[in-house]
C-alpha cells in the first residue's frame, strides 16, 4: 500500500527538493505553453462544433446531447488508461505527449470531413477525446510532482491561465475565419492542426520526466494502484462529492446554445461566447489558486458551484439581454477558475506521488462520467419539457448536491 499524503511526515523544501516559495518550474512553463497551443487548437474546433453539428449536419437537441454524452464517455475511459499507465511505467511525460499527438492527428480527419460530406466528423471528434483523456492526468501529475505541496493550487492556476489564454484565442481565430469566409469550417480545422503540432513539439522538447519509483523496485499491478488510490483517506468522499456536483452541471455547449437561441445571436458571433468565458477564467485563475492555497480548496470549490447556481437562475428566469448574457459568461468563467485546477490540487494533496496520476485520473474520470450522464439527461429534458423546466430541475438538484458536498469533502489544506 502507498501512504497517503495526509498521513505522511510533513514535507519541507529539503524533503521534496522544491523550494516552498517557488511556483514556476521548467515543467510548469513547458506544460503551460503546450496547453496554450493545444487549447488554441481544440477551442477553435469546440467553438464551431455546436453549430457545425446542429446546422451543417442537422443534429437535433437530443442528438447533440447524446453526442455530448459520448464525447464525455470517451474522455472518461481514456483518462483511466492514461493515469494508470503513467503511474505504472512512471512515464508521465511520454503518456501526456502521446495524448497531445493523437489529438493533433484528428485535426486532419476533421479537415477531410469538412471537405467531403461522405466522411463523418463524429469519429474524429471522439478520437480527439481519446487524446485528451490520455494526457490530462499524467500532465497534471507532472505539474504536481514539480511543485511544492503548499503551492499546488497556485501552480495549477498558472497552468490553467496559460491554457485559458489559448482557449480565448482559439474562438477568436475561428470568429475571424468565419467572418471572412462564412461556413469555412475546413479553414478552421487546418489552422487548428497547425497549433496542435506546435503544442506537441513543446512538450516533447522541453518537458522533463519526474519518475518517483526507484528503478529496482517491483511496481504493483495496475489493479493494485487503483486499490491503493481508493484506500486513501478522503478519496472516496471527494469522488462522491464531485460526482453529485458534476451530474447536475450543464455543459458549456448547452449554455451557449441557450444564449444563442434565446437572443437569436448570429452564427458568426457564436464563437465569441467562448471568448467571454475564457477572459474571466484567464483573469481569475491565478488569484483564485492563491486563495485556495491560503484558505483551503474546499470552500473555493464549493463557491465555484454557487456561481453556477446563479447562471442557471439567469438562464432560466430572466430576459437574456446583452448584460445578462455577459453576466452568465462571466460567472461561468469564475466557476471554472474556482473548480478546474482546484480539484486537481485537492486530489494531489490526498495521494502519494507514486500513484498521483491515478488519483487525479479517478477524480477527473468521475467528473467526466457524471457530465456524460448530465449531457444526455439535459438534452432529453430540454427536448421533452422545454428549456426553462430543464434548467429548473438542474437548479434544484445542484443546490442539493452542494449541501451534500459541503459535508462530504475532506479538508485538503496545504502543508506549509
Amino acid at each position: 500500500m502507498y501512504p497517503s499524503v495526509r498521513n505522511a511526515p510533513e514535507r519541507t523544501a529539503t524533503s521534496t527538493g522544491i523550494e516552498p516559495t517557488r511556483v514556476l518550474s521548467q515543467n510548469l512553463i513547458a506544460l503551460g505553453l503546450t496547453s496554450f497551443f493545444s487549447d488554441i487548437s481544440s477551442e477553435m474546433v469546440l467553438a464551431v462544433v455546436p453549430l457545425f453539428l446542429t446546422t451543417s449536419l442537422g443534429f437535433s437537441i437530443l442528438g447533440f446531447g447524446l453526442f455530448e454524452a459520448g464525447y464525455q464517455a470517451t474522455n472518461a475511459v481514456f483518462r483511466i488508461w492514461g493515469g494508470s499507465i503513467a503511474d505504472h511505467r512512471q512515464n508521465h511525460k511520454r503518456t501526456a505527449a502521446s495524448g497531445y499527438a493523437i489529438s493533433a492527428a484528428t485535426r486532419l480527419g476533421l479537415v477531410a470531413s469538412a471537405l467531403v460530406a461522405a466522411i463523418p466528423a463524429v469519429p474524429f471528434l471522439l478520437a480527439d477525446r481519446v487524446g485528451k483523456g490520455l494526457r490530462t492526468a499524467p500532465r497534471d501529475a507532472l505539474i504536481s510532482l514539480s511543485t511544492h505541496p503548499s503551492r499546488l493550487a497556485t501552480a495549477f492556476g498558472v497552468h490553467r491561465s496559460l491554457d485559458t489564454a489559448g482557449a480565448l484565442l482559439g474562438p477568436l481565430i475561428a470568429f475571424v475565419v468565419l467572418s471572412q469566409a462564412p461556413g469555412a469550417f475546413d479553414a478552421v480545422f487546418v489552422l487548428s492542426a497547425v497549433a496542435a503540432v506546435i503544442g506537441v513539439a513543446i512538450i516533447v522538447t522541453f518537458a522533463q520526466e519526474k519518475p518517483q519509483a526507484e528503478p529496482k523496485r517491483t511496481r504493483p499491478a495496475i489493479r493494485d494502484q487503483w486499490r491503493d488510490v481508493l484506500a486513501v483517506p478522503g478519496m472516496r468522499r471527494l469522488a462522491i462529492g464531485v460526482a453529485g456536483l458534476s451530474l447536475f452541471t450543464v455543459s458549456d455547449a448547452f449554455v451557449y446554445l441557450v444564449i444563442q437561441r434565446t437572443t437569436d445571436l448570429s452564427a458568426r458571433y457564436f464563437p465569441l461566447l467562448f471568448v467571454g468565458t475564457a477572459v474571466v477564467y484567464l483573469v481569475l485563475a491565478v488569484p483564485v489558486g492563491r486563495l485556495a492555497d491560503r484558505i483551503g480548496t474546499r470552500p473555493v470549490f464549493i463557491t465555484g458551484h454557487a456561481f453556477l447556481v446563479v447562471v442557471y437562475l439567469l438562464l432560466g428566469f430572466s430576459e437574456l439581454s446583452l448584460a445578462v448574457s455577459l453576466a452568465c459568461l462571466g460567472l461561468l468563467g469564475a466557476y471554472y477558475a474556482a473548480t478546474d485546477g482546484v480539484v486537481s490540487a485537492m486530489a494531489s494533496r490526498l495521494v502519494d506521488s507514486q500513484i498521483r496520476a491515478s488519483g487525479i485520473a479517478l477524480i477527473t474520470v468521475v467528473i467526466a462520467v457524471a457530465r456524460m450522464a448530465s449531457a444526455g439527461l439535459f438534452g432529453l429534458l430540454w427536448q421533452s419539457l422545454g428549456r426553462g423546466e430543464a434548467l429548473t430541475i438542474y437548479l434544484a438538484a445542484l443546490l442539493v448536491a452542494i449541501l451534500f458536498a459541503v459535508r462530504l469533502f475532506p479538508d485538503t489544506r496545504a502543508v506549509a
